[in-house]
């Protein structure tokens, strides 16, 4: 899959995330082929001057015959103009209009935000804008815009569990997302720290995405360096961890250096064992659940032990099996 930017990867990784598997495919230069009520047609959205469509088409359910369109703007330094939102109005409407049986619901999401203007197109049209705008002027970050496009496809994806004609119908859609992402402006000036951290961004991230990232992932090795604990997952995700900081994500290569062994210790007696004997128990096994108690952190693995990362640099592991053994 090729991407103009960073940020159209974070978008489409995020569509993937949400609506499972291969539902989402991203095109640049498109020449979208629709179907007619007679026969296919194909539109190429070209005319003085030629437009060129990038488009991210999400299907969210084949039962449903509901597809998202999806138009990604990061000018970075400027913000997305009045043009861009009337292009995808004149794509979304008319995919519509052409279609036989097929819903298409229209988004433009935009890493710097829109000028003013952008928000008539939007609502008479029915297109949802991220992040919001309905006559107030507020910047927000690259980050907060990619957490509004998660929340909104979190909405869409339960809101179509239900009947959703209405949604279709202008300007509902538009209202809908604007209420969803409406109360980040209170974010905006907020301080931002976090205790979680998005790997290689360094956005601020939560623990409710940190389980849904962690969950089933297989255990490849696990690593100890500088008072940071390193868990390495497979499809290149990693884990990083010290008392106040929980990094996660995919990584290209870590760069563990000065590798040291822990104190480790399991079950009730906290007996003495080694780091390599932690390796044994976890390798090859998956992550199940997962707990922060804010002192330490503690995964539940492949449902037959519990590997907690402590203070102090210790690992704890309590082996559900042997501690039935020690009470029998």
């Amino acid at each position: 899959m090729n991407f103009k930017n960073q940020f159209e990867k974070a978008i489409y990784d995020i569509a993937i995330d949400v609506f499972g598997g291969e539902s989402a495919q991203i095109e640049h230069n498109k020449v979208i082929y629709i179907e007619d009520k007679t026969a296919k047609s194909t539109i190429s959205f070209a005319g003085p001057p030629k437009k060129e469509i990038d488009v991210l088409n999400v299907t969210i359910s084949k039962e449903l015959k509901t597809q998202i369109l999806i138009s990604c703007k990061d000018f970075k330094t400027t913000k997305a103009e009045p043009a861009h939102v009337q292009e995808w109005c004149s794509v979304v409407s008319t995919m519509n209009k052409h279609a036989v049986d097929s819903n298409y619901i229209g988004i433009v999401i935009s890493s710097s935000g829109f000028s003013s203007g952008c928000e008539g197109w939007a609502s008479s049209e029915n297109i949802a804008l991220i992040p919001p705008l309905k006559g107030i002027n507020i910047t927000f970050s690259e980050e907060q815009v990619v957490r509004m496009f998660r929340r909104v496809c979190i909405a869409i994806l339960r809101r179509l569990k239900f009947p959703f004609e209405d949604l279709l119908i202008a300007p509902n859609l538009f209202d809908f997302c604007f209420t969803i992402t409406s109360d980040f402006e209170g974010f905006v000036g907020a301080n931002t720290s976090s205790r979680y951290k998005k790997v290689s961004k360094g956005w601020n991230s939560n623990f409710s995405e940190l389980v849904n990232s962690l969950i089933g992932r297989k255990i490849e090795s696990i690593h100890f360096s500088k008072e940071k604990f390193y868990l390495i997952l497979d499809a290149n995700f990693i884990l990083s961890y010290s008392q106040n900081h929980i990094e996660f994500g995919e990584f290209d290569k870590p760069e563990i250096e000065c590798e040291e062994s822990p104190l480790c210790t399991k079950n009730i007696d906290n007996e003495e064992i080694s780091f390599e004997s932690v390796r044994d128990l976890i390798v090859g096994a998956k992550v199940t659940s997962a707990a922060d108690f804010q002192e330490y952190i503690e995964l539940g693995i492949d449902g037959k032990l519990n590997l907690g990362l402590m203070p102090n640099n210790r690992i704890h592991a309590m082996i559900f099996d042997e501690i039935r053994e020690m009470n029998e």
